[in-house]
């Protein structure tokens, strides 16, 4: 028969203390009861200092209000919560305002005491800081999302936002254009400079638009020599002005790229979107006709098909 260890009291309290992960004990109201482990220095500063204080006294409003609305759903529950949260400098009250501001992330395990602390309700909750995984997972999102070669975002970000503002114009009718082009006679540089030119040539096309844009616009690169915007509240003369700026600074950066004539330039088709629409096929079936309809007048140019300014 095995015989049972019990810890002492002391020993309790040394296991408590020796936890890597900070766990705290906050009533209902936010104070800190208790702050227990937290040993692992390389990602936790001591929190002793807390204990007494209330979240109101460390945090900025917004902050606090969050994690008292997280101790209350875990008290309504009574069941454990899982959440996921950053904290800067910035949500810190009495730091200098000139230090560091990257975000520190954590996910946040809380449950139920059973019993009351300080005459309140209380919750355990254990902080685990995920910094490292949540910037990986951060930056392979961003990669999945951006084009490699211009740091543009890629098809795949365009398609997302392309149905994001197509589900947006049907509730709100905002006026939203897609402008699509590509590089007349590119193939020529590849050709007559070698493919390393080429790309070169797209990456300097890709900082020329990124420069024109504006903030509010999306730039991609669908593939190849073929580029899209999509420009949410604009008038017809405004992605008309764009649309010029865009031929002109086009035909500058690819200048140097010219082997002969005819010269490298660009084809720029432009759709709108119209409340008939059915899907985004239609708008991007519309914008597809407008830039043959450049290509096949010569070039150099822009066009626009079924815009309901026209």
């Amino acid at each position: 028969m095995t015989d049972t260890t019990f810890f002492t009291a002391s020993q309790y309290e040394a296991i408590c203390a020796s936890l890597p992960d900070p766990t705290f004990i906050l009533t209902e109201t936010g104070r800190y009861a208790a702050i227990l482990g937290g040993k692992d220095k390389r990602y936790y500063h001591d929190g002793s200092s807390l204990v007494g204080k209330y979240i109101a006294d460390v945090l900025v409003a917004s902050k606090t209000d969050w994690f008292l609305q997280q101790i209350r759903d875990t008290l309504a529950r009574q069941q454990m919560l899982v959440v996921e949260y950053e904290l800067s400098a910035h949500d810190v009250l009495g730091l200098p305002t000139d230090g560091p501001v990257d975000a520190i992330w954590f996910e946040g395990r809380i449950t139920a005491l059973d019993q009351p602390c300080c005459g309140e309700r209380a919750v355990v909750w254990v902080a685990s800081n995920i910094t490292a995984s949540k910037r990986l997972q951060q930056q392979l999102q961003q990669q999945a999302m951006n084009d490699e070669l211009t740091g543009l975002h890629n098809r795949r970000r365009f398609m997302q936002v392309l149905e994001e503002a197509y589900a947006a114009f049907q509730r709100q009718a905002t006026p939203t254009w897609l402008i699509s082009f590509d590089v007349d006679h590119f193939k020529a540089i590849n050709d007559d400079l070698g493919h390393p030119a080429g790309d070169q040539a797209l990456r300097d096309l890709a900082g020329m638009v990124q420069q024109a844009a504006a903030a509010e616009d999306l730039v991609c690169r669908l593939g190849g020599d073929e580029f899209a915007l999509l420009c949410p509240v604009r008038s017809l003369a405004e992605v008309t002005a764009l649309a010029q700026r865009l031929l002109h600074g086009g035909r500058q950066v690819l200048q140097p790229y010219a082997t002969g004539e005819p010269a490298p330039t660009l084809s720029i088709g432009i759709a709108h979107f119209l409340a008939q629409d059915r899907s985004t096929e239609d708008i991007l079936r519309r914008a597809d006709q407008a830039l043959y309809l450049s290509k096949t007048q010569g070039g150099h140019q822009m066009s626009t098909t079924g815009c309901a300014q026209e």
